[in-house]
């Protein structure tokens, strides 16, 4: 076999034979598939057959598409002109084209078609958007992928990036598009009986036919006709819904990329055979590239895959998977997924497998509730922030991070009902969550499936530093907050968009700042909105003989009650973020140097004063409630902002409890106990705002505590009873044991003689002389 081609660092990946994988070849370029050794990720490679006419037109058009991306177009990663042939590199999309996939079909289902042709619509509006790229062979161009077991995918893989002088302008005709457009929705809506809905007949739709229709309508659109594609998707739409419970049949399943060049099923269940028992082989569209099993020695769940052979990939993948085994020993680094087995095997099948790990990756949360809120997006970005310093900690060169590798986990099982119920409710009503990456790569991820929310940002230069920025933050949260409203006040998220968007600018610009300084200033957002927006501040100046209104507090109970001189004491106005006009006045305090953060606040009260003081007494100060993201900050309440007992419900239904306090503040009314007959109502995981009109905050846990019976009672009282008395008889000196010892007699002791000393006897070197009797 011949040594790989090795263009830059972009290694062209080969077949069995030893012949170069070619995507495409036309007379304009041909398109082979490759592998980046550096970002770890399959890549397609374009070499443009013709000069440039126009060389600057074609760096801007690249630099467009880099600097501003969308998961439904393959990421533009390099380009240039090497040895006067011009060049541009492409993410993978792993799918085959349009074209090839209706070749292999003679008839498809109708709802399957209408989805087919939303969903390229969608990609079409998405590349035009950013210009004219819209190739006229749009079917060559486009390829289709499956997500999930009733759900597809269609992106834009290639790109028209060079305009040829003298091409036909009719495409960009409006007449043109919308007499295309029709065609294709009178099609549809009569295959489908002119129904729409969630059911419709199982009607078949020649493939041939509507190939060249859905192929007419994506090559005649253009920048100026996104409003005229805008209505066709939408009319799509109102046909056949987004989210169908059908499963796509076999037979019109789109097929892999990547999947022929790898090793089947059975050899790589084969080939670790004596180190993993593999429970099932079912494909997950997610993650189809992985199996389920358990480790033969360890007896631990695990998820086994292929490494990429050398032909593929060379050496890159597989020294990273040993590197992340060598990690997996150390405790330090708790937030990566670990990899216990690496099975390297010389001229045959290497294997990985990674820990299962039972958590809810960002995808499947996203699938559920669609969009999150602001408060949420927080919880996540700030558990994130920990995860990503453990990354880099440990000096892995991951490159890629997509939502599926950013894992939630609650302490239960996937399968759990209770994990069912948790999708459904906010963030800031679970009880708890820690974050867990995938740091190695995966065939899915490095073949290009998921979404990457890096892709909102031009590709990282080779050895640039860290990647892991502030931007890449905001990336993650345009995601989280894609159509976010409700709950959320519109100035409010406004102004988190306002900051997501400058952070993005600054990262495309090349100077994205840090994740602490992102966080903190969304974190000022929050708590801007959260202390001026519930109710108003009424400020009684220090210098007045005014006495401040009778005032409600809205401090936790364990804030520390402090003196302020009003001599220290400065009045500031607040003023709105984004408007800039004044809203309320507040006392400001100088700074401290032995200031104690309020997430850790001292109770300088005495136990006396506590005991005495009931539990919703206001403190000697009055302090505005300090938001949950602020006391993870340390942020310091505001003082001397009295709220007046006229402007809020006098039963606290209206107040803002926050993730803090949720987890850490008590009952309001006492009946918290597990007996109570509110807790005995309230099941686990409803939410802590249906708990709000009972005053009972938390009850996460499942099982109620029983009363204790009369007979343990009893049995209790008699032995305390016995006890009790046992003691007293004691100290009385009427103890039983006491009234024997008295009258025992006393024995009187012997007197002590020393022991007589024996004479030793006479030792063989002594020499005894015998002495005559006196007479």
């Amino acid at each position: 076999m011949a040594e790989p081609s090795i263009f830059r660092h972009y290694q062209i990946v080969q077949d069995a034979s030893g012949s170069n994988v070619e995507l495409a070849r036309t007379p304009e370029q041909v398109a082979v598939l490759a592998f980046d050794r550096e970002r770890m990720d399959f890549v397609n490679c374009h070499v443009l057959l013709q000069p440039l006419d126009n060389r600057t037109a074609f760096e801007q058009s690249c630099k467009n598409l880099q600097r501003v991306g969308h998961p439904l177009f393959a990421r533009l990663v390099d380009f240039g002109e090497d040895d006067g042939n011009p060049f541009y590199i492409t993410g993978n999309v792993d799918g085959e084209t349009l074209r090839t996939y209706f070749q292999r079909q003679q008839e498809i289902p109708v709802w399957l078609a209408v989805m087919i042709a939303g969903r390229a619509l969608e990609s079409a509006i998405a590349l035009t958007e950013r210009g004219d790229y819209l190739s006229e062979n749009a079917l060559d161009t486009f390829r289709i992928c499956q997500t999930g077991s009733s759900a597809i995918q269609v992106i834009a893989a290639d790109y028209r990036v060079v305009e040829r002088a003298g091409k036909n302008k009719v495409r960009l005709v409006k007449a043109n598009f919308d007499r295309q457009a029709k065609f294709l929705r009178a099609f549809l809506q009569e295959k489908a009986g002119g129904g729409s809905g969630p059911t419709l007949p199982e009607t078949q739709v020649i493939a041939l036919d509507f190939s060249e229709l859905l192929g007419a309508v994506l090559g005649s659109g253009g920048p100026e006709l996104i409003d005229s594609m805008r209505e066709i998707r939408d009319a799509l739409r109102k046909i056949v819904p987004d989210h169908l419970a059908a499963e796509i049949p076999t037979l019109h399943k789109p097929r892999a990329l990547v999947a022929p060049l790898l090793a089947s099923y059975q050899d790589v269940a084969r080939a670790v055979v004596n180190l993993v028992r593999i429970q099932s082989q079912r494909l997950d569209m997610a993650n189809p590239y992985a199996m389920r099993g358990t480790l033969t020695r360890a007896g631990r769940p695990v998820m086994v895959e292929q490494v990429p052979p050398a032909n593929l990939a060379g050496r890159s993948v597989l020294d990273f998977d040993l590197a992340a085994q060598k990690l997996a020993r150390k405790r330090d680094v708790s937030a990566l997924i670990s990899v216990p087995l690496v099975n390297e095997v010389k001229g045959g099948i290497t294997c990985i497998a990674e820990e299962l790990v039972e958590g809810i990756s960002l995808t499947e949360l996203l699938a559920e509730r669609d969009k999150l809120e602001v408060n949420e997006v927080y919880l996540i970005l700030a558990g994130l922030d920990a995860a990503l310093t453990q990354l880099e900690t440990s000096r892995l060169p991951t490159r890629k991070l997509r939502l599926e590798d950013i894992l939630l986990l609650t302490g239960m099982a996937r399968d759990d009902s209770r994990t069912a119920r948790l999708l459904k409710a906010k963030l800031t009503e679970w009880p708890s969550f820690n974050i867990m990456l995938r740091a190695h790569p995966t065939l899915a991820a490095m073949t290009g499936r998921g979404t990457d929310p890096g892709v909102l940002l031009p590709p990282p230069l080779p050895g640039g530093g860290n990647i892991w920025h502030g931007g890449w933050l905001s990336c993650v949260a345009h995601f989280l907050l894609a159509g976010a409203k409700g709950a959320t006040p519109q100035r409010e998220l406004e102004g988190i968009r306002t900051l997501l968007e400058e952070e993005l600018n600054k990262a495309r610009d090349g100077s994205p700042t840090s994740r602490a300084d992102f966080l903190a200033r969304y974190a000022r957002i929050i708590q801007h909105f959260d202390l001026v927006q519930s109710v108003p501040i009424t400020v009684i100046p220090p210098s007045s003989g005014k006495k401040a209104p009778a005032t409600k507090s809205l401090a936790p109970v364990s804030s520390p009650a402090i003196t302020i001189s009003p001599a220290a004491q400065t009045v500031v106005e607040v003023r709105d973020p984004l408007t800039t006009t004044p809203i309320a006045k507040v006392t400001e305090l100088p700074p401290r140097r032995d200031e104690v953060p309020a997430s850790r606040p001292l109770d300088t009260t005495s136990p006396s004063e506590a005991k005495s003081r009931p539990l919703n007494a206001p403190p000697s100060v009055e302090m505005l409630p300090a938001s949950p993201i602020a006391v993870a900050l340390g942020a310091a309440p505001v003082l001397n902002a009295a709220v007046p007992l006229d402007t809020a419900d006098s039963d606290g239904a209206d107040e803002s409890i926050g993730f803090a306090e949720l987890l850490f503040q008590g009952s309001r009314n006492g009946d918290d106990h597990p007996g109570s007959p509110v807790h005995q109502q309230m099941v686990w995981g409803s939410g802590a705002s249906a708990q709000m009109e009972s005053g009972e905050v938390g009850g996460w846990d499942m099982d109620v505590e029983e009363p204790i019976p009369s007979w343990l009672k009893a049995s209790v009282f008699f032995g305390g009873t016995l006890v009790a008395g046992a003691i007293l008889a004691h100290l009385s000196g009427e103890a039983l044991w006491q009234k024997e010892s008295k009258t025992l007699p006393i024995k009187q002791a012997a007197p002590l003689v020393a022991p007589v000393q024996p004479s030793p006897p006479p030792s063989s070197s002594t020499i005894v002389t015998p002495v005559a009797p006196r007479k």
